[in-house]
């Protein structure tokens, strides 16, 4: 019954409808206009990923199922983000897709827009936002954010998460390399430095 009901919904539906349906596997599919000469819309669900500008590790990844603008995704976004750390941010820098919502109860929005008496430090915090942007690419082609094929609402949000999980475990397991890395050469210039300069020249060692 409910499979019959879909299918009236797509038949009877017209080009100016809300809510219509783009997929019958996938009746929650939205649609969502980009703007772009390549590419002038995207068929999904609208995801929102917050990125400390320290450290560059994910802080939040949440995904929405509903044609929002950008703006009213903050509130749910800062509130996972919240929710993880135990701590309120003080300052939020976002592009100006999200113009219109100046405070969060304590966060501070930050919106680029021309202004000739703008800090240094400021300028560069809103430099560091533009980071998020190959973040963004990565997720998209190194981490299946780009196409989801688990179902369902729930699915889509799993995905976001296991994306944004992947990506910070990556980073830290390159942390590690790095640092085993630095390691075992010291080790080795340590060593050399015994050798040369610490063993008796006499000495023949046996095995």
């Amino acid at each position: 019954m409910k499979d019959l009901k879909l299918y009236q919904r797509v038949l009877t539906q017209a080009r100016g409808d809300n809510n219509k349906i783009y997929s019958l596997h996938e009746p929650d599919v939205k649609c969502y206009s980009k703007g772009k000469e390549h590419k002038k819309f995207e068929f999904g669900s609208k995801a929102s990923i917050i990125v400390d500008q320290g450290t560059g590790i994910i802080m939040g990844a949440i995904n929405f199922t509903e044609t929002l603008h950008d703006s009213k995704t903050l509130p749910e976004a800062l509130e996972q983000y919240t929710r993880l750390t135990g701590k309120e941010p003080e300052n939020v820098f976002v592009d100006r897709g999200y113009k219109g919502l100046p405070v969060y109860k304590s966060s501070k929005i930050n919106v680029p827009k021309p202004d000739k008496n703008i800090s240094r430090s400021k300028r560069g915090n809103h430099s560091k936002r533009a980071a998020i942007e190959p973040v963004i690419g990565h997720l998209k082609t190194d981490y299946r954010l780009c196409r989801n094929y688990l179902k369902g609402i729930l699915g889509d949000l799993m995905n976001v998460i296991l994306s944004a999980a992947a990506m910070n475990f990556k980073r830290v397991m390159n942390l590690w390399r790095t640092g085993a890395s630095i390691s075992w050469q010291l080790i080795y210039i340590i060593h050399i430095f015994v050798i040369r300069y610490l063993l008796p020249k006499n000495l023949k060692p046996t095995f």
